[in-house]
């Protein structure tokens, strides 16, 4: 009898699940994708019934497609987006049925007052993350000042897994300690919620759950879910991570100094580092791994593969019309039609990606994305293939910024999410980086990574490094084109003046004026 495992990201737009037999292999997926409500300027939330229900169905997906015996998915595990939550009340009901999404920045209204309770500096040595608007802590004092009816009601604030894994059938509602680690409130020395930071903002410390550790078996599937799953009755819950954390690990980041650049709705680059100096690496976040106390230097980029989907849905929807005519995925359609069709520098054309904001190295809320250098000879096919440079110009900006800070790194790059899946962008992440990249087997390698987990949680392997070593195969590489890496140098050097520039002109704080504020 042969044993598989499943892997489930619960994502910011959408929910994947995938079967996994003990070499990494997949032998089954489900992907079922969603939209997020901006009910307010600033303000990213989403139905927590509608996206469990979504989950279940990706499951289904998963398990039909499989075409294995249920029986033999010995356990399922969880990645998750980070910094996310709801709120549950005294039932373990959701209040409001809404998920806040790390997207999110009401909490800037609270910055100053929050930065006088205590600095950002403190709270990046306690936790490892900066001192953000977009960090859970930050939105669980907004709900505490703005909304004090629903925070007197607040049993729980819950972080994406554990609302999933309760709504799997978790025994117990609990909290994975790696993933709680990006909400900002856990300390780093301790591994647990932080009693520092709760005393300076007032918050009560029993509003957050009981902690686990990444690998744990927290319940198994009980009939009523296993009618809406496809799963068997009494497979292994087992607690995941967040999802750059098992991305990393999916990617094979488990030493010092090993790297993966993740380019999906939320990109961001990370290396392992096992005593990273918290003090000194500051802009950065640094959650732990899932091998806990082992932790991953990151630098986030809040604004990732968002912008290439955003183009889709507005500038490619005659592509996304035949794709579901014919059955073919959008991005293949515009790969052929637009990126192929222009340059490496899309013909002088940049665009700058900060549809949400920017995150390290500049964290400023308050920029936006931009098409610059536009003239009437550009076509359709130079902004289009813009806006994937852009995106992995903002990448390079990160690789640079932590360079500088003192991060060692390997020189080979190992590419996941959405884009490892186009070579176009491969060579174009290899040529802006000056770097070699390799690919993956697997590029979904945060679902892999929670597939990891799910088997370590039935006892299929015995640690995470061997759970990497069975599971995790390299694909490609990508050598720079070094006539391209010079091409992609000087259209570096003009974005990050075209930034200094606005932002010292004070243009983005006035362009955000005009937006609508209700």
């Amino acid at each position: 009898m042969s044993s598989f495992v499943m892997g489930i990201d619960v994502g910011t737009t959408g929910s994947k699940a995938m079967v996994f037999d003990l070499t990494g292999a997949i032998v089954g997926q489900g992907y079922r994708e969603y939209k997020l409500n901006e009910p307010k300027p600033n303000w990213v939330e989403v139905g927590a019934q509608f996206i469990l229900g979504i989950t279940f169905e990706a499951v289904k997906d998963a398990v039909a497609d499989s075409k294995v015996d249920p029986a033999d998915i010995k356990a399922i595990s969880f990645s998750v987006n980070r910094s996310s939550f709801c709120l549950m009340d005294q039932d373990l009901a959701v209040i409001d049925d809404k998920m806040i999404i790390w997207l999110d920045s009401r909490a800037e209204s609270v910055m100053d007052e929050i930065n006088a309770k205590i600095s950002p500096e403190r709270r990046n040595e306690i936790t490892g993350m900066p001192g953000y608007n977009i960090f859970a802590v930050a939105k669980y004092y907004w709900v505490k000042q703005n909304e004090p009816e629903t925070y007197a009601a607040t049993k729980y604030f819950a972080s994406v897994d554990s609302f999933i894994m309760w709504g799997f059938g978790s025994d117990e509602f609990v909290a994975e300690t790696s993933n709680a680690s990006v909400t900002g409130l856990i300390d780093v020395r301790t591994l647990d919620w932080s009693d520092e930071l709760s005393q300076a903002l007032d918050l009560d410390k029993a509003k957050f759950p009981k902690l686990v550790g990444p690998g744990s078996v927290v319940g198994t599937i009980k009939p009523e879910i296993a009618a809406k799953t496809g799963l068997a009755v009494g497979t292994k819950i087992v607690a995941g991570s967040g999802d750059q954390q098992l991305a990393a690990m999916g990617a094979g980041v488990v030493a010092d100094g090993a790297a993966s650049l993740t380019v999906g709705t939320f990109g961001l680059l990370a290396v392992g580092l096992a005593k990273p100096d918290f003090s000194a690496l500051t802009g950065m976040m640094i959650p732990s791994s899932p091998i806990l106390g082992v932790f991953e230097v990151e630098g986030p980029q809040v604004s990732g593969a968002t912008c290439y989907r955003w183009v889709r849905d507005t500038l490619c929807q005659a592509e996304v019309e035949e794709g579901q005519a014919s059955g073919t995925d959008p991005y293949v359609l515009m790969e052929k039609k637009y990126i192929e069709q222009s340059v490496p520098g899309s013909n002088g054309v940049i665009f700058y990606s900060a549809l949400f904001g920017s995150g390290y190295p500049t964290w400023d809320t308050n920029a936006t994305g931009m098409f610059l250098g536009l003239r009437n000879t550009h076509t359709k096919a130079d902004m289009i293939r813009s806006v994937m440079e852009g995106i992995t110009i903002e990448a390079r900006n990160i690789l640079d910024s932590m360079l500088s800070a003192g991060v060692q790194m390997e020189d080979i790059i190992t590419l996941t999410g959405g884009a490892s899946k186009s070579a176009a962008w491969c060579q174009i992440v290899a040529d802006v980086f000056g770097r070699r990249i390799r690919t993956l087997d697997v590029p979904d390698a945060a679902v892999l990574g929670a597939a990891g987990l799910a088997a370590l949680g039935a006892g299929l392997y015995s640690s995470v490094a061997d759970v990497v070593a069975n599971m995790v195969r390299f694909g490609k590489i990508y050598e720079p084109v070094p006539a391209n890496v010079e091409v992609y140098n000087k259209t570096f050097a003009a974005y990050k003046a075209a930034y200094a520039g606005l932002k010292g002109e004070d243009v983005f704080s006035q362009l955000a004026a005009l937006r609508p504020q209700e």
